[in-house]
């Protein structure tokens, strides 16, 4: 066993690390997505500055600030989703943060024509907040502030001002996230932006002016009004996975027919079923493939049995008549690598799963199974089915393996 860790040891040091494959389609998708609000953020900046008619050294200044933030701002919510995962948690895809962050950029253009302390600042915080994270929001809303102080229009009061209701707006989601003081929340608002206003407005011209008390009540209720209903009307929804998703985990639910006949058919290829279908949704986060579609093909990996042989065309069959999606039903075309190999990460991640599930199943059976033989299984597994050209296909490589290798033998619940 110990030359077992050497080697794996050994492996890791000369491997070079390599990027997590995403499915080519996501990737694409993604990468366009960013530049286009990487353009939307540099047009901000530039159009900024010719609307509120600052010379063009002033407007150059600008879009130079649009493109270091970009540069910024992009790159650490890429690192930041690989990191923690919150792409498949949270926002699903780059679309739905796309689509808020256009609509913000729009917002912050408009508010150019609004006097100071009437501009409902603490709105940005919230919609990026309800979209990504607070310290997103508050990333997102600095650049805005910044925008305004570089076309000349604001103090430093009115900057400070500025940054405070963009904190309160980025914490918002929390304050409202109780449904016993929601209506509490949405008092604090007003009162909040209400206050602000006023005191850094006295302490900018040194008295209390009508005007700014009519702005400061305007905008107390436009920002807990709109607060309330960006936070209603989208929190949920955002964070809620995508259409695709949502299907992917209705049909492994309890509740779906065909889970039921699953269990109906056997109890023991049911419990089967649910382990290979959690274990290969992890291996398939680990790695960078999409965790909803593995886990959903690993529940059905083996559901030709139920029918009888040839077990590939009557479980692909049995999938096509109760509409399994199609991602799903490819992979069970690819059941074992009978009739073809695995083509993508998932479908090699669920043949990992299900094949050392299954060894590992027998050797219970047997009462033969302890922490060292399930070792020894897969190594033995994983290695026979790599050597045998399985994967090669599915754009598996060797720091992938060895990732799923490490998690199936130290963290994986395989029994």
């Amino acid at each position: 066993m110990r030359e077992k860790e050497i080697e794996i040891e050994h492996e890791r040091e000369l491997e070079t690390e390599e990027d997590e494959r995403q499915p080519e389609y996501e990737l694409r998708n993604r990468k366009a997505l960013i530049v286009l609000m990487a353009l939307c953020t540099i047009l901000e900046s530039g159009l900024a500055g010719v609307l509120s008619g600052q010379a063009l050294d002033r407007c150059i200044v600008l879009l130079f600030l649009g493109i270091i933030y970009s540069c910024l701002y992009f790159a650490g919510l890429e690192l930041y989703r690989a990191e923690y995962g919150w792409f498949h948690k949270k926002v699903g895809n780059y679309s739905r943060l796309a689509l808020c962050h256009a609509a913000s950029y729009g917002a912050s253009l408009l508010f150019l024509f609004l006097p100071g302390f009437a501009r409902p600042i603490l709105l940005f915080g919230v919609a990026a907040s309800i979209t990504a994270s607070p310290f997103w929001g508050m990333a997102s809303g600095i650049f805005h502030i910044a925008v305004y102080a570089l076309c000349g229009q604001e103090s430093v009061f009115m900057m400070i001002c500025y940054l405070l209701l963009l904190l309160c707006g980025c914490l918002t989601p929390s304050f409202l996230s109780k449904k016993a003081y929601f209506h509490w929340g949405i008092l604090f608002l007003f009162q909040f932006v209400f206050g602000n206003i006023m005191i850094f407005s006295y302490l900018q011209t040194g008295q209390l002016e009508l005007n700014v008390l009519i702005y400061g009540l305007c905008n107390g209720i436009i920002s807990a009004t709109w607060a309330a209903i960006l936070y209603q009307k989208f929190s949920t929804r955002l964070q809620s996975p995508p259409p695709r998703e949502k299907k992917l985990e209705r049909i492994i639910h309890e509740d779906f027919e065909l889970v039921g006949a699953v269990k109906m058919f056997s109890d023991a290829e049911y419990r089967h079923a649910q382990k290979v279908s959690k274990i290969a949704e992890n291996c398939a986060l680990l790695i960078g493939a999409n965790p909803q579609i593995a886990a959903a093909a690993g529940f059905y990996y083996r559901i030709g049995q139920m029918v009888g042989k040839p077990y590939v065309e009557n479980g692909v069959a049995l999938a096509k008549r109760n509409h399994l999606p199609k991602e799903v039903v490819e992979i069970l075309s690819e059941y074992n690598g009978e009739e073809k190999l695995p083509s993508t990460l998932e479908s090699a991640v669920v043949h990992i799963v299900d094949s050392i599930i299954g060894k590992i199943d027998i050797l219970d059976k047997t009462n033969f199974s302890s922490d060292w033989n399930q070792d020894i299984v897969v190594y033995q597994t994983m290695n026979e089915n790599s050597v045998a050209g399985m994967y090669d296909k599915s754009g598996f490589t060797m720091n992938m393996f060895l990732k799923i290798r490490d998690y199936l033998i130290k963290e994986a619940k395989t029994t």
